[in-house]
């Protein structure tokens, strides 16, 4: 594939703390050399593995966005052995907009891997993370939340792999970031994601979930910042040990099947019957579906269709035939 357009205004390679843009072509009718710049730190002191921390995948996720512009004004080089790249504000132009999908293009950013150094911005800017960024790593890991739509109980998430080493790794990571859940999936679309993207280039990586509802929760707050810089711990570029969470010892779940997920029936309003983080038995109502369009009829109840905790809320009280209003997990 060509080489990519992207022109990073950092020298990657060199000691030494960097703040700087990535530039990303974005021809318009009145600026046809136009740019388009994206946030970037590297901090780099001696030897040691290299780990990239991004957030702002999706625009409307909060969380991970100020727990790196935290770690980015306090990270000094001097503590520092090997390499961390940040990228707090990934796809910029929805980080900006506070949306999910790029106002530039409607794209999701998170399936746009491997991308494509000619396709515009999103998959640029993809191709880039993909073909420079990654290959210099031996960590990554990509903070998310549940976004305006969702809010999910605060978790490190990975994917199944074949590999049982690198999957023990993986998990390794996960308790390390330190999160009340550690959170293993076999994603919807999970193949043009910045996380299995990693994966394929052999990276240890994980992406995560931390809260949502379109605001920043301070408890995930608090969440995101100690896990970020426990990931740095636990790959050795910080000294120390990873901190343990007030909840001790994270637990490991998964969402083994559809069953697990309790989707909209109809276009409605969603009115939950239990609050995130709840225990929820299979069978027991979920919620109820109220429908402005037929005043005259009652609401459409939902059950579960599996026990376990109530990972994944709906926040978002309008909902569309086919969204997930609830996700249950259990123990792995």
């Amino acid at each position: 594939m060509s080489a990519s357009p992207v022109v990073a205004e950092v020298d990657l390679e060199r000691p030494g703390k960097q703040i700087g843009q990535l530039r990303v072509p974005q021809s318009r009718d009145d600026s046809g050399w136009g740019t388009i710049p994206v946030p970037v730190v590297v901090v780099a002191n001696g030897s040691g593995p290299t780990v990239l921390l991004t957030a702002g995948n999706h625009g409307d996720e909060y969380e991970g966005q100020v727990a790196l512009l935290d770690l980015a004004r306090g990270l000094r080089a001097e503590e520092v052995q090997g390499r961390v790249i940040l990228l707090p504000a990934m796809h910029y132009p929805a980080c900006a907009a506070g949306k999910r999908l790029s106002p530039l293009d409607g794209r999701d950013f998170n399936r746009c891997f491997p991308g494509d150094p000619f396709g515009g911005f999103a998959m640029s800017l993809a191709h880039f993370v993909d073909s420079v960024l990654l290959p210099l790593c031996d960590y990554q890991m990509d903070l998310h939340s549940g976004g305006t739509g969702m809010d999910i109980f605060p978790s490190a998430v990975g994917h199944f792999l074949d590999d049982r080493a690198m999957q023990d790794r993986t998990i390794a990571m996960a308790d390390a970031f330190g999160a009340p859940c550690t959170m293993l999936l076999r994603e919807v679309n999970a193949g043009p994601t910045l996380l299995a993207a990693a994966e394929r280039r052999g990276i240890v990586a994980l992406s995560s979930e931390l809260g949502g509802g379109g605001r920043l929760n301070p408890g995930n707050l608090a969440i995101t910042r100690r896990g970020a810089r426990n990931v740095l711990h636990h790959a050795g570029v910080l000294e120390g040990a990873p901190e343990v969470g007030a909840y001790g010892t994270a637990r490991r779940m998964t969402v083994p099947t559809l069953a697990h997920y309790v989707f909209a029936a109809a276009d409605g309003i969603w009115e939950a019957q239990d609050a995130l983080g709840a225990e929820v038995a299979e069978g027991a109502p979920a919620g109820l579906l109220h429908r402005i369009e037929a005043p005259g009829d009652p609401p459409l109840p939902l059950r579960y269709g599996a026990g376990g905790l109530l990972w994944c809320v709906r926040h978002a009280g309008r909902v569309k035939t086919g969204d997930p209003v609830a996700v249950v997990a259990e123990p792995l």
